[in-house]
């Protein structure tokens, strides 16, 4: 596993209070994106979903405990998937990975292979898109549901006294807008099924796009 990503040394507090503050307030989003995301495979008995880049666990308070066959988590960090094990240690169907996406690519396909439901939620700019597909391609069976930001203002980092903290991962990342992304997930056999926008502060917006694989003709 690559030793020098930015992710591995971001403190999970900064990352929080960053991400929870009243001018991101990111954190209080994504928990309820999750759940909607979520509302994907209400369908389907005992589903298997997967959070890519799952952090601390934020939005998993969604989770009804029982409704899930299991629950994959993936991070680089092994401090957040402490912290995510520790804060939800009632969920048994919890099933954590340290993995680095970009370099373990075989490996979390393998992973996700059973997976009903993948989620990624302002994940793809950080592994770059070219990786997130090559992982994806792989699947044949989930709903694939990505959310990307959207910045009118050109600044990917919201004021919140620990901005510097991001100076790192935003040299590291690759932007990747909706349009991209929707072109290579349709080069890569998946169709959008939906779209979700929420407004955040300083006018920006997350997006969230869901995808299905189609069917060979």
């Amino acid at each position: 596993m690559k030793s020098d990503n930015p992710w591995r040394r971001l403190p999970h507090d900064i990352y929080e209070k960053h991400m929870g503050h009243e001018n991101v307030r990111q954190l209080q989003a994504l928990s309820l994106i999750l759940g909607e995301q979520l509302a994907l495979v209400s369908d389907i008995l005992n589903p298997i979903v997967a959070i890519l880049g799952i952090t601390g666990g934020n939005g998993l308070e969604n989770v009804e405990k029982g409704r899930y066959k299991r629950i994959i988590g993936m991070d680089i960090n092994s401090d957040y998937l402490d912290i995510c094990r520790e804060r939800y240690d009632y969920l048994s169907e919890l099933a954590l990975y340290q993995i680095d996406l970009t370099a373990e690519k075989d490996r979390a396909a393998e992973i996700l292979k059973d997976a009903d439901l993948v989620t990624a939620n302002l994940l793809v700019k950080h592994i770059h898109l070219c990786n997130f597909v090559d992982i994806v391609i792989m699947l044949t069976k989930p709903v694939v549901s990505v959310t990307v930001q959207f910045n009118p203002d050109g600044r990917p980092v919201s004021n919140s006294g620990y901005e510097a903290a991001f100076d790192g991962i935003q040299l590291a990342g690759e932007e990747c807008g909706e349009e991209e992304l929707t072109a290579a997930m349709r080069g890569a056999g998946y169709d959008v099924i939906g779209r979700a926008e929420y407004i955040m502060p300083n006018e920006k917006a997350l997006i969230r796009l869901d995808y299905k694989r189609r069917r060979a003709s």
